[in-house]
């Protein structure tokens, strides 16, 4: 390396830390017992699936050559051919395609990008991994080490790459950006990741048998069907194979849970190597900052998507990401947002950024483990370090060219002509100027419904006069964070009654005591109570807001008290019609999921998802059908894409479900709801700008004494609708029948009721094909 490469590798790659313990990322006693659990069920799993499979391709060979010197030749003969049967079940699994995860289209490679090459060879340098096989770059925020597999992955190992997300290097510091590389070099070093890989392969061979329905299932379903003297043959092969897959799944189930514990224990170590090499702080800060890149970066792909429909194409997605991150800084008067949490002068080794849930997904299930977790992990042993708050982008060659080349990648060859960075930052600006967005409402109208609470619109009016004063009042941003905190209580408690989340560290806790799971209904209540108090203190802002303005509008006359009462009956008809549609899609799609859930369905539960279907049906048809009655004003007109709401439908060609046509209107009833939620979205929004910038137009000629034009025409919306006031919601079934719980191994006790009962067939089976002579004839093939 010459001295100019070697001083430029020195400007971007930041330095290690100092007096790092040297075995502080030696992998501990925890992660051993892991590693040897996981290879444990692996080879649990892998020899019962291989002596089943030599059982019953041997059973086959013998009973079928025996077959020709019996006197129950054709008995012998069914036995061969159902053994026959159930080895190829087996031995099909093995054929899979190849499988890798991993953005794989846009490649780079050390003659495009050698700076970012010497910043990778270095990082491999000091954490002793391997370099990676191939580079490649993604747009999401992200970064993940992959690699090819098929069938020979069981014997030779795969070559490791390296994706890097353009989104993730956007939002990052140097510093940051080199621990989160760093945490994958741990894993490329990691010698465990070959149980991950065996685990896959496990995993790919399971899902063929387990999960893939194909010619053999087509097969036996013919056998079933044919002549009665035949068909109970294919009834008990079936009944057979049910048994074999209810087995796979448990012992795979079994394995999975092995290797997600140790790949909990595998993150933990690799943040180790990142602490090992950038310090405590640079791998907890990327952590921080990921949930605003990955808001951001969802609304970007928005924005984009919305500007393709505007007839844009965008130069540079990344400068977008970084703009919206500004705005909402902007909207959540919070300075410190996408960027590096602040840091005490003192005591940064016992300073905490996260803070534990309430629950969190089931850890056996989690391969990452919780934020809280990581940085107790990274700070377990502080090591301080020197934080390089340059960009992450230093380490490429040039950052404008690379966002440009990869925004064109991505979107690929559209005809929309391209626009400017400028001109697309300009437009971006303009949808953020939005009223409802503005921090002087203290975000009364982020994410809450004003009409929600009421039946009618003309309820969120009182009878005696507001003062201006009563407006907005700083107080009212803590109500609606104390709100919001609320409702996530709620669900994380909901969650953990249904057990679809665990408890964090397997205990409770419910404001600062440890309570039981017995006890969640109480905790659920008071919740409730609180939220409830907590509803009807904002709803009374929101009338207070409204009178207030109504009462501005009667003073001024010229039509401003008509219009925005029709205002507020647009927001409420489209807020409670985008309420019940998408409450019926989500009654229909629990449904689906139920009776979908143990893989087949019966009669009475296809008879259940019509009902539910059609009852979707005719709430969709409702709203299509009034859509002659819904006119808009000018003002809220200008705000939509198309002048008239009647123009943003299609004829309605959805027929009504029925028994013929069930498959084909589950997806296409799908798409017409997308889009139906779509349509009413935009409209709730645009109504809602109308009335604030109404009521702010309002404001201003009453605090400037200034005269104001007449007011447009007010908008009218049908005299009757469908109204669902929150609470109200359709109730959802959250646990499954007997049956299907048995089906399924949904929980402990039926795993092991299915398990159990499907070993008895599977026992019986083998049973059948067991004589004193096949076990003679096996015994003298070894030598026994």
């Amino acid at each position: 390396m010459t001295n100019e490469a070697r001083n430029n590798s020195d400007f971007i790659f930041p330095s290690p830390p100092q007096n790092c313990p040297a075995d502080l990322a030696k992998p501990g006693s925890q992660y051993k017992l892991r590693a040897w659990l996981a290879m444990l069920g692996l080879i649990l799993f892998g020899l019962i699936y291989l002596l089943l499979t030599a059982w019953f391709a041997w059973s086959a060979f013998f009973l079928l050559t025996k077959s020709e010197s019996s006197d129950n030749t054709i008995f012998l003969i069914i036995q061969g051919v159902c053994s026959a049967l159930i080895a190829i079940f087996f031995l099909k699994g093995l054929f899979f395609k190849k499988h890798s995860s991993g953005a794989k289209d846009y490649e780079i490679t050390r003659a495009q990008e050698p700076r970012l090459f010497e910043f990778l060879d270095r990082l491999a340098a000091e954490t002793k991994a391997p370099r990676p096989h191939k580079v490649f770059l993604s747009g999401g925020v992200n970064a993940c080490v992959f690699y090819d597999l098929s069938i020979l992955n069981f014997f030779f190992s795969g070559r490791k790459n390296l994706e890097i997300g353009l989104g993730l290097v956007n939002c990052l510091s140097l510093s940051e950006f080199k621990a989160v590389l760093a945490h994958e070099f741990g894993h490329f070093a990691q010698n465990s990741m070959a149980v991950g890989r065996w685990v896959y392969m496990a995993q790919q061979v399971a899902t063929q048998l387990i999960f893939h329905r194909d010619w053999f299932d087509s097969l036996l379903s013919g056998i079933s069907r044919f002549d009665l003297r035949v068909a109970w043959i294919g009834w008990l092969l079936r009944i057979v194979i049910w048994a074999m897959r209810s087995i796979l799944d448990t012992l795979l189930s079994l394995v999975m849970l092995a290797h997600r514990a140790l790949s909990r224990e595998m993150e933990y170590q690799a943040d180790l190597v990142a602490v090992t090499n950038t310090g405590s702080d640079p791998l907890v800060n990327a952590l921080y900052r990921l949930a605003p890149a990955d808001s951001a970066w969802d609304g970007t792909t928005s924005f984009v998507n919305s500007e393709l429909k505007r007839g844009h194409k965008v130069e540079d997605l990344f400068s977008i990401q970084t703009r919206i991150i500004e705005h909402k800084r902007h909207i959540l008067a919070d300075e410190d947002y996408g960027v590096a949490p602040r840091m005490p002068a003192e005591g940064r080794e016992s300073h905490r950024i996260f803070t534990p849930d309430l629950a969190q997904p089931p850890q056996m299930w989690s391969t990452h483990p919780a934020n809280h977790l990581r940085e107790e992990n990274a700070k377990k042993t502080y090591i301080p370090s020197e934080l390089d708050e340059r960009s992450a982008w230093s380490v490429f060659e040039n950052q404008m060219a690379l966002c440009k080349a990869f925004t064109s990648h991505l979107l690929g060859e559209l005809e929309q002509p391209l626009r400017e960075k400028e001109q697309t930052l300009l437009s971006l600006d303009e949808d953020y100027q939005k009223h409802f967005l503005n921090p002087s409402f203290r975000g009364t109208y982020l994410g809450r419904s004003i009409v929600s609470t009421v039946r009618t619109a003309g309820e969120l009016y009182e009878t005696e006069a507001c003062e201006r004063e009563e407006l907005y009042p700083e107080e009212l941003t803590d109500i609606l964070e104390k709100h919001r905190n609320l409702r996530k209580e709620e669900a994380l408690l909901q969650a953990l009654q249904n057990r679809n989340f665990e408890p964090v560290d397997g205990v409770i806790r419910f404001r600062g005591e440890v309570i039981k799971r017995g006890d969640l209904g109480e905790a659920l209540t008071t919740v409730r109570v609180d939220l409830k108090a907590s509803d009807t203190v904002l709803s009374q802002h929101d009338r207070k807001c409204r009178t207030y303005y109504r009462q501005l509008a009667q003073h001024f006359g010229q039509g401003w008290s008509p219009y925005l009462a029709g205002l507020l009956h647009l927001i409420h008809y489209a807020d409670h019609s985008f309420r019940n549609l998408n409450d019926a899609y989500t009654l229909f799609q629990n449904t689906l999921a139920v009776v979908l859930a143990d893989g087949n369905v019966s009669g009475a539960e296809r008879k259940r998802l019509l009902a539910d279907g059609n009852a979707l049906y005719r709430v969709l048809q409702q709203i299509h059908q009034q859509a002659d009655t819904v006119l808009l004003d000018k003002e809220t007109a200008s705000r939509m894409e198309k002048p008239t709401w009647k123009e943003n439908f299609e004829s309605f060609k959805l027929p009504m479900a029925n028994d013929q046509n069930l498959g084909d209107w589950i997806d296409a009833a799908s798409g017409w709801v997308g889009e139906m939620l779509d349509c009413l979205d935009d409209l709730r929004e645009a109504a809602l700008e109308s009335l604030l910038s109404s009521e702010q137009l309002l404001d201003q000629a009453t605090m400037t004494d200034n005269p104001i034009a007449a007011a447009l025409a007010p908008p009218a919306v049908p005299q009757n609708y469908n109204v669902l006031l929150q609470g109200e919601e359709r109730t959802l079934q959250t646990k499954l029948n007997f049956w299907d719980s048995f089906q399924t191994a949904s929980g402990v006790g039926y795993a092991l009721l299915r398990f159990a009962v499907a070993a008895v067939i599977v026992a019986s089976a083998v049973a059948l094909t067991v004589s004193r002579e096949s076990l003679d004839s096996l015994g003298a093939v070894f030598g026994l």
